[in-house]
């Protein structure tokens, strides 16, 4: 048996137990005339979402057919399995945002397109936008963009990145999942603030402020790309940042991520200077950052402040230019009231430079770490982003074992060849001549 809740506006609550199998219904887009015999079918499709959920159970299906359906929003709506809502064929259903709030529970958006039809009458500043009291959403497979023209952003002025200034995703309740989205032409991409939060797999081209942002306890941010930021106002962009005020933040892992300062093939005049990983304002205890690859001109790399039995291991920080430079670096520095990080691994990582990673009072430990003199003379090229080393770089098979992760940026295996590379990217043995194809087949430009 099954319990649903539904909370309109109004704030008129119903409830209902329902039997059976799983069912799917249909929704039909803006401007379809529906049936007063609407049944859910794709012959008689539902006129709205809201319709549609007042007759699912969980583990349902809400197919959206071809077309716009406006916004959706969820309020007070909890399932005892997973409701998904997705697209019929591909993307073609699309939205103008999604907001969910009060005790939401158990949705899947899949396969939708998102963006406002008006830039001039915007509804909402943020395009998915989920309460405190939400929990166990996954957004998955979403094209999410400020409007339709979000793939021209390498050639907007800063009046036109005014207009597109919309956020991507914010989440602030438990266990959201946020994986295999494109979000282009954005301000700030993937935000969320809420535990056991899971961000992978997303590409996020084109952004004026921080590509992602996690400040919640034990979340996982994993092989996602970011790229393109642009500087219009006064804010710094990160790649990534974190920050807690009040508890440490405990159990955040980077992994295999990629964030690249700028790489379409068109350059704006905009473009600014990237920080790479800032971990602001801890404490960050139980922290794991590793199989990263860093390319950017400011001078936060990969910079934490305020450690706590934390594991920084084979990433690659470099500069963005490809010329010789001490920054960006890899820093492990003290909690902004001066208490010194403790008890931190750092090895195995290539960076233009690094700073506190040795502190034996502290126990902060160094070992098998490179700074990069001339990126374009050990790595495959650095006009292209291809980070993989080369040959007779050094890097090969020279990390150190017991620090080393299992499988590199790429998922391969770890070790190749004699022993662990150090960096992001696994070759294989110093006899061996690196190529292109691990680089391109993680990283792919703007649309």
């Amino acid at each position: 048996m099954h319990l649903r809740k539904y909370l309109i506006a109004a704030v008129v609550m119903i409830s209902t137990s329902v039997p059976g199998w799983a069912a799917t219904y249909y929704v039909a887009p803006q401007g379809t005339t529906i049936s007063p015999t609407a049944d859910g079918s794709q012959a008689k499709p539902w006129g709205s979402v809201y319709s549609a959920l007042l007759v699912s159970k969980g583990g349902d299906t809400l197919m959206l057919m071809d077309g716009l359906h406006k916004g959706i929003k969820v309020y007070n709506v909890a399932f005892d399995s997973p409701v998904t809502i997705r697209s019929m064929n591909e993307k073609n259903a699309r939205v103008e945002w999604i907001l969910m709030n009060g005790a939401t529970r158990n949705f899947v958006f899949r396969d939708l397109s998102v963006w406002p039809s008006n830039l001039d009458a915007i509804e909402r500043r943020t395009m998915i936008d989920t309460g405190s009291g939400v929990s166990d959403v996954t957004f998955d497979s979403l094209d999410i963009r400020s409007g339709p023209d979000a793939a021209n952003y390498p050639t907007w002025t800063t009046e036109e990145w005014v207009k597109h200034n919309l956020h991507g995703v914010l989440t602030r309740g438990p266990r959201t999942h946020i994986t295999n989205n494109e979000l282009t032409g954005i301000n700030f991409g993937i935000q969320t603030l809420g535990d056991d939060a899971l961000i992978e797999n997303n590409s996020v081209a084109g952004f004026a402020g921080d590509g992602l942002r996690a400040l919640g306890q034990k979340t996982m941010v994993s092989n996602n790309t970011v790229t393109d930021c642009v500087q219009i106002n006064a804010n710094h962009a990160d790649g990534f940042q974190s920050w807690r005020r009040t508890v440490p933040v405990d159990g955040l892992v980077l992994d295999g991520n990629t964030f690249i300062e700028w790489s379409h093939t068109k350059i704006s005049p905009l473009r600014c200077k990237l920080q790479g990983v800032g971990l602001f304002d801890g404490f960050y205890e139980n922290l794991v950052i590793q199989n990263n690859v860093v390319s950017v001109s400011g001078y936060h790399g990969l910079s934490v402040y305020g450690a706590r039995n934390a594991k920084i291991v084979n990433n690659t920080v470099v500069s963005a230019s490809g010329n010789p430079s001490k920054s960006p670096w890899l820093g492990i520095f003290p909690h902004k009231n001066g208490t010194p990080s403790t008890d931190v691994m750092v090895a195995n990582n290539l960076a233009m430079s690094f700073r506190g990673t040795s502190n034996a009072t502290n126990r902060v430990v160094s070992v098998a770490n490179t700074v990069i003199t001339y990126p374009a003379t050990v790595f495959s090229d650095v006009k292209s982003f291809d980070y993989v080393p080369k040959a007779a770089s050094g890097y090969i098979d020279t990390a150190n074992m017991l620090y080393a992760p299992k499988t590199d940026v790429m998922g391969t295996s770890r070790p190749q060849g004699k022993g662990p590379d150090r960096g992001a990217f696994e070759v294989g043995s110093s006899t061996t001549t690196s190529t292109s194809t691990q680089t391109s087949a993680k990283f792919l430009t703007a649309p």
